[in-house]
């Protein structure tokens, strides 16, 4: 039987066991609570740096390279959720945008006739010196020609068409609810190589360069056709790209066409609903400096040619690609301008570099509804361009082949296509198209359609966060009717 005195030391033993039982809890709520704290200030970080990246480049790009007004681009849709609580300085003078959140900032620079470049490892000196916009060839003066390759548009032999059902059919896209619902900015319609219609929204004018988004691809496919056809590049050798140069890289064996086809096998995340991702983190995350090398960097999801990833890493990688075939940053950018953008008239393109000085040839084209319109219709031709010929033979034949990897027939090289799977012909995208319709297609409801069978190129542009707000299939179906009960 236990004494007074030794019951009395239990007790004091399970209170002191008591105590450091919960002690303990605590001590591990405690260390829950500072990860939590760590975690939710990294998320808050993430966040806030990703918003604020994303508005001073956008809002530099509306501003400078489109030429709208700073307000009312910061209360259209750099106001709209989370962006509107992240501050924005506009600078005229500077050609600067600042924006900020909590402890992060972003600036972007705008730099005449080369566009917004974000400042990621390097300063404004260093960026402003990179490359001399006054060094770089300068658009010719197109004012007194003759469409396509001028703006001056001539009722002469125009083909003949019901002018009143696609006036009215603009009138309904363009109407007050209806626009300010599917936010359209632009539209643009080419028939038998004529323009025979162009409406804009109140604000937005033919000179204006709005963006393409990732139908800025297909503007890299045109460039890298270009390089091939000088035989300075070659779609079935490897992809010279220095990274992978080691003898067990088994990235090694990537080629240019795997590349072009988003069937490299190279892993990229190609998701924007996650600041996290691949695509969001190095268009305006801290691995924007050089995005061709971030992409570079990721390993291989499987061997090439036996997945297929859409990727606009993959597409800045073949801008880097392309950069790294001239002997400095100058030829290389007036290769650009020259070889392409000038020689078929789009004189108001741009597409914008990343802080290294390579295009960002996934996202950043802005060009006119026309400049669009004149890249639609040098593919319809087959890349000639009033009797020249501009792209190498065989080349937009390449472009619209369906990539193996891609069982369901929606994609060549760098742009989208109608043809669906094999043998059903009727899955494909726009089952109210034609098969032979392709198009380049950018986020928020940016469309470059060609319809080679109807002889037709049209563009779309606008703000349509909701795509199902614009139904572009059904649109160009409408047009082809109308065009087709022509009384030419």
């Amino acid at each position: 039987m236990q004494s007074r005195a030794s019951r009395r030391v239990g007790g004091v033993l399970a209170r002191q066991r008591g105590i450091g039982a919960i002690g303990l809890v605590l001590l591990l709520l405690g260390g829950v609570l500072v990860v939590a704290l760590i975690w939710g200030l990294r998320s808050a970080h993430i966040y806030a740096s990703v918003g604020s990246a994303n508005k001073a480049k956008l809002t530099c790009s509306a501003v400078f390279v489109s030429g709208r007004q700073p307000a009312e681009v910061l209360a259209a849709e750099m106001g709209v959720g989370a962006l509107e609580q992240i501050s924005t300085a506009v600078d005229t003078g500077s050609m600067r945008t600042t924006a900020s959140m909590f402890w992060t900032r972003a600036d972007a620079i705008y730099r005449p006739g080369i566009g917004c470049t974000r400042l990621v490892d390097i300063s404004v000196d260093e960026l402003r010196a990179q490359i001399d916009p006054e060094r770089l060839p300068s658009a010719p003066d197109y004012s007194g020609v003759a469409w396509p390759t001028g703006d001056v548009l001539s009722a002469v032999e125009r083909p003949e068409f019901d002018a009143a059902a696609l006036d009215a059919m603009l009138d309904e896209a363009f109407a007050s609810d209806v626009q300010a619902a599917a936010g359209t900015r632009a539209i643009g319609i080419v028939w038998r190589g004529q323009l025979i219609a162009e409406r804009y929204a109140p604000g937005i004018n033919r000179d204006m360069p709005l963006t393409g988004w990732s139908m800025t691809k297909s503007l890299t496919n045109a460039l890298i056709g270009l390089r091939v056809g000088d035989g300075e590049l070659a779609l079935s050798e490897p992809a010279p790209v220095a990274a992978w140069q080691g003898s067990d890289d088994p990235r090694r064996q990537i080629t240019l066409d795997q590349l072009l086809r988003a069937s490299s096998g190279l892993a990229f995340e190609e998701v924007y609903g996650s600041v996290r991702a691949d695509a969001v983190q190095m268009l305006f995350g801290p691995h924007g400096y050089d995005m061709g090398a971030y992409a570079a960097d990721k390993p291989l999801a499987g061997p090439p040619d036996s997945i297929w990833n859409y990727s606009s890493g993959t597409t800045n990688l073949l801008q880097r690609i392309l950069r790294d075939s001239f002997d400095d940053l100058e030829s290389y950018h007036a290769f650009v301008r020259e070889r392409l953008f000038h020689a078929i008239g789009m004189t108001r393109t741009t597409i914008a570099p990343d802080a290294s000085g390579t295009l960002v040839g996934s996202s950043f084209g802005y060009a006119t509804a026309r400049d669009w319109l004149r890249f639609g219709l040098l593919f319809l031709n087959d890349g000639v361009w009033e009797g020249q010929r501009i792209l190498p033979e065989g080349w937009v034949d390449y472009s619209i082949t369906p990539t193996p990897a891609d069982p369901g027939g929606r994609y060549g090289a760098q742009w989208w296509l109608n043809a669906g799977p094999d043998g059903d012909p009727e899955a494909r995208p726009w089952p109210e198209l034609p098969r032979d319709a392709y198009r380049a297609s950018g986020f928020e409801g940016q469309y470059l359609t060609v319809i080679p069978s109807h002889d037709l190129v049209i563009v779309r542009l606008g703000y349509t966060p909701d795509r199902r707000r614009w139904a572009m299939g059904p649109f160009a179906a409408r047009v082809i009717e109308i065009v087709d009960g022509n009384r030419s």
